[in-house]
């Protein structure tokens, strides 16, 4: 509610100077560019609300017994579910599923550390990378996972950076079966040294502006 109300009153400036705004006082809880366009549609409409309507969806009461049993056995039978199918399966909203996951003791697995580190973790929301046992060792870990557009390869480190220098290295070798390669490549990655992936970061970072500051709208030639 408090990021709305700042749209509300920064509505007369471009989205992304919003969003700079934003980021200045609320730092990594700001939310995103795509939010801060949605809002100042709904401002200049004549919308003047900053609290969520009231929404249809059962209320937390759906998690009972019979949906802690239906939960666990979803978990036991396929630990790579994801939350989203979790929600499907069970058609209970957020509140609920958390609250079962609580009652089931899945709590310390899906909690965040108190110890942060500095990791920060980078994927898409590919299936593997959204599963419950994936989310659930981020999370144990205190790792920060930082969304990743689906479709952009320029915004990726092991694309834009890693893999082609890694088949430079490795062309012209034959391999005979999958361990040599696994060992020829890990090989190649102890190799490159501490430069070589942080100057991925970095760019990294870079690329990241110049998506920011173009408000989405954004392609690395």
């Amino acid at each position: 509610m408090k990021h709305r109300c700042v749209i509300e009153f920064l509505t007369a400036e471009q989205i992304v100077p919003i969003h700079r705004h934003l980021l200045k006082v609320y730092g990594d809880n700001t939310v995103d560019v795509s939010t801060v366009r949605r809002w100042v549609v709904r401002f200049n409409s004549g919308e003047s609300e900053v609290h969520d309507k009231p929404r249809p969806g059962r209320p937390c009461s759906a998690a009972t017994p019979h949906n802690e049993q239906r939960l666990d056995q979803l978990i036991h039978t396929d630990q790579r579910i994801t939350t989203r199918e979790l929600h499907a399966w069970l058609n209970i909203g957020c509140n609920a599923l958390e609250t079962t996951f609580g009652k089931l003791d899945y709590r310390k697995v899906c909690s965040r550390p108190e110890k942060q580190t500095t990791f920060r973790l980078q994927h898409d929301n590919a299936r593997p990378h959204t599963s419950l046992a994936t989310t659930a060792h981020i999370a144990r870990f205190g790792w920060t996972v930082l969304q990743h557009p689906p479709y952009s390869p320029g915004l990726a480190p092991s694309d834009f950076h890693l893999l082609g220098p890694m088949k430079d290295g490795l062309r012209g070798q034959h391999f005979p079966e999958n361990d040599a390669v696994t060992a020829a490549v890990r090989k190649w990655l102890a190799s490159s040294g501490a430069d070589f992936y942080g100057r991925s970061i970095q760019a990294l970072v870079n690329r990241w502006q110049k998506c920011i500051t173009n408000g989405d709208d954004y392609v690395e030639k």
